[in-house]
């Protein structure tokens, strides 16, 4: 009697150590306060070194996080090993980084929120590019490529339609508009098609959208392509006990399905990302030296720098902000 093949079973992969976890994180700092109360910001190890088998940070990544919390510091402004600035990192900027800590430095005051970040037209830096060409589709997520429970994500969330309108966002949209109401933030080149639970991922700041140059299995010659970066290590703990696995998953993979997606989203999202993080920094001392959104009595939107001496309310300017109307996933 002939016996039958057994079935080919599929053995999931075994579930990594949850390493993120207990990684010493980056530490970026502010030279121009004491070491108490100086630190910046702080990114978790994610980014495999070339020579292995250690993990740091992309620097252009990380320069960037510090440029835009010091109001859009794009030129003259580097990262150091020494608070004078006399020991300039010499990583490529698509190096890695992987010292303990390190200076931004640069004269500046810091961006209060992201309320109070302006956002830089026509000064986006030149390696953060235009979206590729591609199927244009939203049925799929942009990450995991399925299609079951997928949601559209915002960029610039509706929390901050606020902002979108002070900052006159609804020239980059798809519609066209030259007006802006409080529903120009849902313009579709504003939107990402995202798996409900990456979705969650997402509006926790979890992980945010960057560029890098990358080789992917289809393409093995390197090329710039917009990928996921993980910016907290409490990736390891948003779901579950399990999810510092996930972390592997997540990290420098290729975003798909963003032809109708325009890059000053992606750039303004990466910056609300960071910004929440930095407001940490602008709380944990008085007299901080910062950059505070102001209106004058024609209503005329400006920035202006200030020493302050208490933290702004963010929770309840954020409060006063939001729409009226919130039919929609929250943001």
């Amino acid at each position: 009697m002939a016996t039958t093949a057994p079935l080919q079973a599929q053995r999931l992969p075994p579930v990594r150590e949850l390493e993120l976890r207990i990684r010493k994180q980056i530490e970026f700092y502010h030279p121009g306060y004491d070491s108490n109360s100086n630190l910046l910001l702080t990114l978790p190890r994610v980014d495999p070194t070339p020579s292995g088998p250690g993990y740091g940070v992309h620097h252009r990544t990380a320069l960037l996080a510090c440029q835009i919390i010091a109001g859009n510091a794009f030129d003259n402004s580097y990262l150091s090993l020494d608070r004078a600035g006399q020991r300039r990192v010499q990583v490529s900027p698509d190096g890695i980084l992987t010292d303990e800590g390190y200076y931004f430095i640069c004269f500046y005051p810091i961006a209060a929120s992201f309320r109070d970040w302006e956002f830089p037209h026509g000064r986006i830096p030149d390696w953060w590019p235009l979206v590729n060409a591609g199927p244009d589709t939203t049925m799929y997520c942009g990450i995991t490529n399925g299609r079951h429970s997928v949601e559209q994500a915002h960029l610039v969330p509706q929390e901050e339609y606020r902002w979108y309108q002070d900052n006159d966002m609804q020239q980059y949209g798809a519609s066209g508009l030259n007006h802006v109401d409080d529903r120009a933030v849902d313009d579709r080149a504003n939107l990402i098609p995202l798996r409900r639970d990456v979705h969650c991922f997402f509006n926790a700041q979890w992980f945010a959208i960057v560029p890098k140059i990358v080789t992917t299995n289809s393409s093995p010659q390197p090329s710039l392509q917009y990928v996921t970066h993980i910016i907290t290590n409490a990736a390891a703990d948003i779901i579950s006990n399990n999810a510092g696995e996930l972390w592997h998953t997540y990290q420098n993979t290729v975003v798909e399905s963003l032809s109708h997606v325009h890059h000053a989203y992606l750039f303004a999202r990466f910056a609300w990302a960071i910004l929440s993080q930095a407001e940490l920094f602008v709380t944990a001392a008085p007299n901080r030296h910062v950059i505070r959104i102001s209106t004058d009595a024609d209503g005329k939107i400006g920035y202006t720098t200030e020493y302050m001496t208490s933290p702004p309310n963010t929770k309840k300017r954020k409060a006063e902000d939001a729409p009226e109307d919130e039919d929609s996933v929250a943001e």
